[in-house]
């Protein structure tokens, strides 16, 4: 497990944060904490819930459709 691999996942979590709190950074020092397993569960469970947050909002929008129709 390399250094520079756990450093790639870290800013892939921080770009995925960035989406919801506009600015959002992780110190390095985690990268001693974490091996590179954890950082992808992380890294995948944001994945999961940013495709919740879509599949909610596009079945929100669908209900609103539905609304507009009547």
């Amino acid at each position: 497990m390399s250094k520079d691999e756990k450093f790639e996942k870290l800013k892939e979590i921080e770009e995925l944060l960035k989406t919801y709190d506009g600015k959002m950074e992780i110190s390095p020092y985690v990268l001693e904490y974490l091996s590179l397993e954890e950082l992808d569960s992380i890294l995948l469970n944001l994945l999961k819930q940013q495709s919740n947050v879509i599949q909610e909002n596009q079945e929100w929008l669908q209900q609103f459709k539905k609304m507009e129709k009547k």
